[in-house]
C-alpha cells in the first residue's frame, strides 16, 4: 500500500510523507521531503517530542528521528525579478489611459520592479500600463 499525505502550517514550509510497506516488515518505509523552505531541514527534540524542522512535522512517539541525508528538500521557485534590464531608477514612463483622459506614471520602485499610479496596480500589483512599458523596452 502506497501513499501520500500533506502536512501544512500556514506560511510555513510543508513536510511530505511517502510511505509504504515492504513484504516482511512489522513497519512501513517511510521517506520525508520538505517543500518550500529556504531553511534546510534539520530535526529537533522538545521534551518527548520530536520534530522535522522547519514545518514542526511532528514524528510518532515510537519513530526515531530520520537522518538528515535522507529528507529530501525541495527548494521553493523564487520567481525573478522583472526582466527588464537598463532601465533607469529615476525615469518615468507616461501612459494613457484606456478612455484617454488620464495619464499614468509607471516607474521603478527601490527592489527593481515597476509600479504604476493607477487604481488597478494599487489593487493587484500588474495593469495594462506596465505591461505597455514593458513591451516598448529591449529585453535581454
Amino acid at each position: 500500500m502506497i501513499y501520500s499525505r500533506v502536512v501544512k502550517i500556514e506560511r510555513m514550509a510543508k513536510v511530505l510523507i511517502n510511505e509504504y510497506w515492504d513484504h516482511g516488515l512489522k513497519k512501513p518505509i517511510r521517506t520525508y521531503y520538505l517543500h518550500d523552505s529556504i531553511i534546510p531541514p534539520f530535526t529537533m527534540s522538545l521534551g518527548s517530542k520530536k520534530y522535522i524542522m522547519p514545518g514542526w512535522y511532528e514524528l510518532d512517539k515510537n519513530e526515531k528521528l530520520p537522518n538528515i541525508r535522507d529528507i529530501k528538500h525541495i527548494k521553493p521557485n523564487i520567481p525573478n525579478k522583472d526582466n527588464i534590464p537598463n532601465i533607469e531608477s529615476d525615469k518615468v514612463y507616461k501612459v494613457k489611459s484606456s478612455t484617454g483622459d488620464k495619464v499614468y506614471e509607471v516607474n521603478m520602485n527601490i527592489s527593481g520592479s515597476l509600479e504604476c499610479s493607477c487604481i488597478g496596480y494599487g489593487y493587484r500589483r500588474k495593469c495594462r500600463h506596465i505591461t505597455e512599458v514593458q513591451k516598448t523596452l529591449p529585453i535581454g
